[in-house]
This record gives C-alpha cells, sequence and structure tokens, in this order.
C-alpha cells in the first residue's frame, strides 16, 4: 500500500491497517457473488469505471476481503489505495484528511462511524474530495439502510451502486477450509468436513480460527486432521 507524498500520517496509516496478503480476488470463494467480484476486479483494474461501491452484508460475508483485494488489485497497476476499517478505535476523523489524493478509498465497517458529527463531516469531505479528484470511494456496512445524521452525506453515498454480499453456504466454506488447510499442507477429508460443518459455527471467521487450532493440534500430535481429531480439540 503505497501513499503519495503529503498525505497526512501516511506512514502511519500503512504500518496500522495493513493488507493480508491472502485477500485477493484470485482466492475468493465467489459463489453467489460472481457479478459483484467481476465488476470489482474490472473497475479496480480501470478505477475510471465507477465512483465506488457500497457493500453490505452480514459479518464474515467477505466484505473486508473483497475491500482489500480491490486495494491490492489497484497497487498492482501502480495506482494508490489504502484500506481503513472504522470500527477500529484507532481511525479518528483526522485519518481522512488528505485521502482525496488516492486512486482508491476502502473503508470498512460504515455503521460504525455514522451518526456523529465529526465523522459524518470528514466521511462527506472525503466523498467530495473524491469526486473533484477523480478517486474512488469503496465501503462496506452490515446494512444498506444506516442511520445517517446528515441526509447529504447519506444521498451521496446511497447513490453508489450498491451490491450484497452473500455468505457461502456450506459447499463454499468447504472449500475455504479445504483450500486454507491445502496452504498448510492439510488435508480435509469429506466426512471430517461434514461433520465440522454440520455441528461447527456457521461463521467463516470462527471456523477460520478453529482450522488454526486444528493445525497446531494436528502438528503437536504428530496426527492427520480427524473426526475424532476434532471432537477433542473442539468439542464437537
Amino acid at each position: 500500500m503505497t501513499l503519495p507524498p503529503g498525505v497526512p500520517g501516511r506512514s502511519q496509516l500503512t504500518l496500522a491497517f495493513p493488507l493480508n496478503s491472502q485477500s485477493r480476488f484470485s482466492n475468493f470463494v465467489s459463489a453467489g457473488n460472481e457479478e459483484l467480484v467481476r465488476l470489482l476486479e474490472e473497475s479496480s483494474a480501470d478505477p475510471r469505471q465507477s465512483r465506488g461501491y457500497f457493500l453490505w452484508g452480514d459479518a464474515g460475508a467477505g466484505k473486508t476481503h473483497l475491500l482489500q483485494a480491490a486495494c491490492q488489485k489497484l497497487g498492482e497497476s501502480g495506482l494508490t489505495a489504502i484500506y481503513l476499517p472504522l470500527a477500529d478505535s484507532d481511525v479518528v476523523p483526522e485519518y481522512l484528511d488528505g485521502l482525496e489524493r488516492l486512486s482508491l478509498v476502502a473503508l470498512d465497517d460504515l455503521d460504525a462511524w455514522v451518526g456523529r458529527d465529526r465523522n459524518e463531516q470528514a466521511l462527506m469531505g472525503l466523498y467530495q474530495g473524491l469526486l473533484e479528484t477523480g478517486g474512488r470511494l469503496l465501503v462496506a456496512a452490515r446494512r444498506r439502510e444506516l442511520n445517517f445524521r446528515y441526509a447529504d452525506l447519506a444521498s451521496r453515498l446511497r447513490g453508489l451502486t450498491a451490491y450484497p454480499v452473500h455468505p457461502l453456504d456450506d459447499a463454499g466454506k468447504a472449500l475455504v477450509l479445504q483450500r486454507l488447510a491445502g496452504e498448510r499442507g492439510l488435508a480435509l477429508d469429506r466426512t471430517v468436513l461434514d461433520f465440522w460443518l454440520s455441528r461447527g459455527s456457521r461463521a467463516l471467521a470462527d471456523l477460520v480460527r478453529q482450522l488454526d487450532v486444528l493445525d497446531q493440534a494436528a502438528m503437536q500430535a504428530q496426527r492427520r486432521i480427524t473426526v475424532p481429531l476434532l471432537k477433542q480439540v473442539l468439542g464437537l
């Protein structure tokens, strides 16, 4: 993530919120979100195609992955982008100052910011600045309809192209878990996945955290991941 000279706090921002190197369009399981992924990837290659997008959906649906993938795709083209998680308490309104100079600003957890004067004023200033410079805004929230304090800001953000991010079904979650396991040199057979998904958490983020635990347990025990190991380690 590269910021141009003159952007306030660029070193702090770069260090504070690094992109996950695994968050790319190429490894996003897009079942149910194919059109959205295609549009985001195309517009990341050519930012002039759209003023921006408003993504909404439940936690764990993949919004953060897509925002970060868009930033990385843009960076590969030599353009500038930044990802900011607005729910992080370290992100204050002043962080948005000067970001209109970037090609893309990706704001996660928008619902954590709306309803407060200083936050919405900063968002309005950023929107107007990006509009003037030709930059693009990509935002994500859990809900499409948010309780904005300023009607002008609500109107502008609702004017962005909006797409729901649909959560993965069990087949999609199985693909993600198999891919992540494969990257660690682990094998997850169908019996293990069926047992896990039928009894474990429905949230993909929880499943990924459980995979970390299983990976450590399998290494320590020098065992494959099996149904008995799932029962023992995860208490399923």
